[in-house]
Formats: C-alpha cells, structure tokens, sequence
C-alpha cells in the first residue's frame, strides 16, 4: 500500500468515480488503496491477487492519461520489473502458478508448446529457444531465457520477454508486449496494444490501431502501419519509419529519424535528429524535411504541421526522455 508521491504515475478514488468503474473494483480499490496508489503499487497488487480481468483497463488509463510524461517509460519498465519479479517469486507472493493444458509435444528439434483453452494462466519459463503458442485471454506470460518465441492470439494478455534475441507475435487485440532483452524481434497486428522494449537493437513491426510504442535504447528501429499510432523512440541512433494516418512520433534520442508517407498528428526530435514528412500540394507527393537545430526545430519540442506545412511548436507537450 503506497501514498502517492508527485513523482509517480497515481491513481485515486476521484479518478475511479469519473471512470464509472463497476462496485466491486471501485471497493477492492478502497480496501487496498484508501488514499490513492501509484501505478506500480496498484498493478502489482492485482497481479498477488490474480485480478487479470481488471489489469487491462488500468493499463488502458493508465496510457491515455500518461503516456506522454516525461517518466511513462521509466515508471513502465518499473511495472514490467515487478511482474518478472512477482513471477519468480510466487510462493512468497501468494501467487500460484498454473500449468499450461499442452499438447504433445511435435516430433521436432524445437521446443514447441501449445496452450488452446481460454483461461487465466501465470507462466514463468527460463528455458532456452522454447516456442509458445498462446489463445487464451487474460493471460501473463514471461520468458527469461535467450531466443525464447511467443505466438499470441488470444485477448487482453501480458506477453513478456527478458532473454536476448526473444521473438513474440501477437494478432490479439488490448495485449501488452514488452521485452527487456536485447536484438529483441517483436510483431503486432492487434488493436489497442501496449509495447514496451528497452533493449538495444530492437525490431518492432506494427500494424494494428490506436497502438502505444515505446523504444528505450539505442540503435531501435520501428515500422509502423497503423492509424492513430503513438510512438515514442527514446535512445540514439533510432529509426521511425511510418505510413499510419493520425500518429504522434517521438524520436528524441541523439541523432535518431522519423519518416512518414502518413499524415502526423505531431513530431518531436532530438538533438542531430531529422524527419521526413510527405504531403500533398494538391497535384502530387512532396516531402517536407525537417532538421534539428535549423529552421527553427528544437530538440525536445514537440510539433505539428499547419495548412502550408510548416511546424509549429506545442509548448503543452514536453520532449519524453529519461
């Protein structure tokens, strides 16, 4: 039980009256959390206690609300932490792990594994080069060894991985994905999905609406066709390339660049940072390029692009960086 603290993410009873949340969350929120928790306290509580069912939604606010704070991602990777954390550590945390109901397993040099009822499962696996198939819902998954795959379908699950060079493809739609491993390889056509990668060299691909990317390290590449797409590149040397209509891309480590053929809704670069932007003059594509520290572009600040695309500043928004 935590007291919030200006610095974290919080959440409060006044928030949870504004949300109309159903009696029996709105209780347990008052039993576990009087005076209001943080982000991190409030979702490792309904991780001891197996509420899964509530976890999306939080996120869910949690990310309209924050997203673009300065320290969403920090605070992000913190949660991601506790969970790895909570899943090693089960019997002193009260939480009971599930088996998965496999399949046989294929006559193959791979360790492949298959999961097809829908149900709430909590795995930890540590193992090496294991291939998980998932289509359960509301399910928490986290592998920690290297070269692990994930293949997810299913609805409103936490995928994660630690282990260097991990693979995970979701099609299902409110999951969360993170990976805290390096050469991280990560794919997503659902909707309202939630990926979090902070380490170096990561791949991310997506496709699916109204997503919420965020890349901590260096040297991250995104691929992004998805309307309404946020997109946050935080470490150097990073590349946003886009086609969505109606995105936010912030690429604000040293020498990073964003290129979109997709309308922007607002950019943001960093120090030796460029972007590319196309439009239409009425008679054909151009492209309008934007460097940092000429014209006008400061790091950090974010903008947007009037009727004859120039860029303006939004000085509601602040550069999100740690």
């Amino acid at each position: 039980m935590s007291v919030p603290s200006e610095e974290n993410i919080t959440l409060t009873k006044q928030n949870l009256r504004q949300l109309r949340v159903s009696t029996s969350l709105y209780r347990w929120f008052l039993k576990y959390f009087p005076h209001g928790g943080t982000y991190s306290a409030i979702h490792t509580e309904l991780i001891k206690q197996r509420r899964t069912e509530w976890i999306e939604s939080l996120i869910q606010y949690i990310y309209l609300r924050h997203f673009s704070s300065s320290s969403f991602a920090q605070q992000e990777q913190e949660v991601m932490e506790n969970i790895l954390s909570l899943l090693g550590n089960e019997q002193q945390q009260g939480i009971t792990l599930q088996r998965l109901p496999y399949h046989a397993n294929l006559p193959s040099s791979e360790n492949i594994q298959f999961s097809t009822e829908w149900h709430q499962l909590v795995l930890k696996s540590q193992q090496i080069s294991t291939s998980l198939a998932l289509c359960g819902s509301n399910n928490i998954v986290a592998f920690s060894g290297d070269e692990n795959s994930i293949a997810n379908t299913g609805y409103g699950n936490q995928l994660m991985n630690t282990g260097f060079a991990g693979k995970i493809s979701n099609t299902g739609n409110q999951c969360r994905i993170g990976s805290l491993g390096g050469r991280s390889r990560l794919c997503n056509s659902g909707n309202d999905v939630k990926i979090y990668a902070s380490g170096n060299g990561v791949h991310i691909a997506n496709s699916g609406m109204r997503n919420f990317i965020t890349a901590s390290q260096s040297r991250a590449k995104v691929t992004n066709t998805g309307d309404l797409a946020q997109i946050k590149l935080l470490g150097e040397n990073a590349i946003a390339i886009n086609t969505g209509d109606n995105c936010k891309i912030t690429v604000s480590g040293n020498d990073s660049i964003c290129i979109s053929t997709g309308s922007i809704h607002q950019f943001c670069l960093g120090k030796g940072g460029s972007a590319v932007i196309a439009y239409h003059d009425g008679q054909r594509t151009r492209f309008k390029i934007f460097y940092e520290g000429e014209d006008g572009i400061i790091a950090g600040i974010h903008y947007y692009l009037d009727e004859n695309q120039q860029a303006i500043s939004d000085t509601k928004q602040a550069a999100t960086s740690f």
